[in-house]
């Protein structure tokens, strides 16, 4: 399993539980510092709008740039300040490969945070955000890991930006 450490992951255990607040908390702080690019994950797939900008399009998966501002997840993304979104609609079994195509929009070397619950069973992100919300029906699997942070709701909300990417590695990215 290859290592991220650019990369963040965010996923709970259903809707609302805050994933997307979160993102967007650790978008904001991350884009007063540098450039910073975020990918909202579904794996449910949904019509999409005509205007859309369609990057890959496949059976197994979707990937499109998000320019709209909606009241979309992803362009919630983009308004807190991230350098690009991407929106992707992709089957769980496919995610790696669409992943693989995916790094291709992306330096190395700046903050990726991603929303997703299944990439985590495929890469070593520098963290994995769990938020578990109060329905625990709800659970999904998640490989054990030591880079795993399970927050409450609350929590998340409270979350110290600087602990999730300190400023002395951002700098040292940022030089490279």
């Amino acid at each position: 399993m290859n290592h991220y450490p650019n990369i963040i992951l965010i996923a709970g255990n259903g809707r609302n539980v805050g994933k997307t607040l979160l993102s967007c908390r650790i978008i904001k702080h991350l884009a007063e510092l540098t450039d910073v690019y975020a990918v909202k994950i579904s794996s449910h797939f949904h019509s999409l709008d005509k205007a859309v900008e369609i990057i890959i399009q496949s059976d197994d998966f979707c990937i499109v740039k998000e320019t709209l501002q909606t009241r979309k997840d992803s362009s919630r993304m983009l308004l807190s300040g991230a350098s690009e979104v991407f929106y992707v609609q992709c089957k769980n079994q496919n995610l790696l490969q669409m992943f693989e195509l995916l790094q291709s929009y992306f330096p190395n070397d700046k903050p990726i945070i991603i929303e997703s619950g299944g990439l985590y069973n495929y890469i070593e992100p520098r963290t994995l955000y769990y938020i578990q919300g109060e329905d625990s029906s709800k659970q999904k699997f998640i490989r054990k890991g030591g880079n795993k942070i399970t927050l409450s709701p609350s929590e998340a909300t409270k979350l110290n930006m600087e602990e999730v990417f300190p400023m002395a590695e951002l700098t040292k990215t940022a030089r490279q």
